[in-house]
């Protein structure tokens, strides 16, 4: 008994995005919208240096959010946006990517993020495989919206994580990567969703064979998978902060930006 309680207990915490809030989210007039889901670690939104003007909302772009009242709302994208693990004064990549996309589409239709990220997790630590609890809120999350906006499509899937697998000697790493692919675009009904996946951060990858071996299955992703594409961190400049040792396995604020701009090169070379 004890053990189906928790079974029911889990379904219960990764559908949970799918219930009716007991709150009132303010409607906002969307048709048609194109979804960009944010999955990963700390490093899908854990840059230093939130700038009120290059990081301020634009009308448009929205996000799915997580926490209070605005729980599973629809509300404009501000950073720092609503991942798990979200910090004031810190920023990801998702919110650069989508003025560059709805600019690109001269604004033919609304943007909605979903972010997903939660600093220091893997599949290592199972929170990323299928069935896992994160994997799930993505998924459902991710299906809420399209049952909301049913004339919606998902556009890209933008995937920063690694550190932890590495961390923790995951040699299991290029499988479980290329499971999870497969199995989320399953679950979310599109076998060619566009998906991009982006490199750690140079500095602290190279203190490590280990680390850039895995760096490495990161970068020869999109040989192994179809409508994928790779962020190069060391491509077309290094990537770096006036300090690497400061914060030493995460971007700065400006290299979130520059990382934003870089998913969305990759998109368009996916889709153009």
């Amino acid at each position: 008994m004890k053990f189906q309680f928790v079974i029911l207990l889990a379904v219960g915490l990764f559908c949970s995005c799918q219930k009716k809030t007991d709150h009132m989210c303010q409607e906002q007039e969307i048709e048609s919208p194109h979804i960009i889901l944010v999955v990963g670690q700390s490093n899908t939104h854990y840059g230093l240096g939130l700038d009120a003007v290059l990081d301020a909302t634009q009308e448009g772009i929205y996000q799915l959010g997580r926490f209070g009242s605005k729980s599973d709302c629809i509300i404009l994208a501000e950073e720092p946006l609503d991942h798990h693990t979200k910090a004031d004064d810190r920023i990801g990549f998702a919110l650069t990517f989508a003025k560059e996309l709805y600019q690109h589409q001269q604004g033919a239709n609304q943007l909605i993020i979903v972010p997903c990220g939660f600093g220091g997790t893997g599949f290592i630590d199972n929170r990323w495989n299928k069935s896992n609890d994160l994997y799930e809120d993505a998924v459902c999350r991710v299906d809420a919206l399209n049952a909301q906006y049913p004339e919606g499509s998902v556009v890209a899937i933008l995937w920063h994580q690694g550190e932890t697998d590495a961390y923790l000697g995951n040699t299991n790493y290029q499988q479980s990567l290329d499971n999870f692919i497969v199995n989320l675009r399953a679950d979310l009904h599109n076998d060619s969703i566009p998906m991009i996946v982006g490199g750690m951060v140079p500095y602290w990858v190279n203190q490590d064979a280990d680390w850039q071996q895995l760096q490495q299955i990161l970068k020869e992703t999109p040989i192994r998978n179809s409508h994928l594409g790779y962020v190069d961190p060391e491509v077309p400049f290094i990537i770096e902060k006036p300090d690497n040792t400061f914060d030493e396995i995460h971007y700065d604020a400006a290299g979130q930006r520059e990382l934003g701009r870089r998913y969305f090169q990759q998109f368009l070379l996916l889709t153009e």
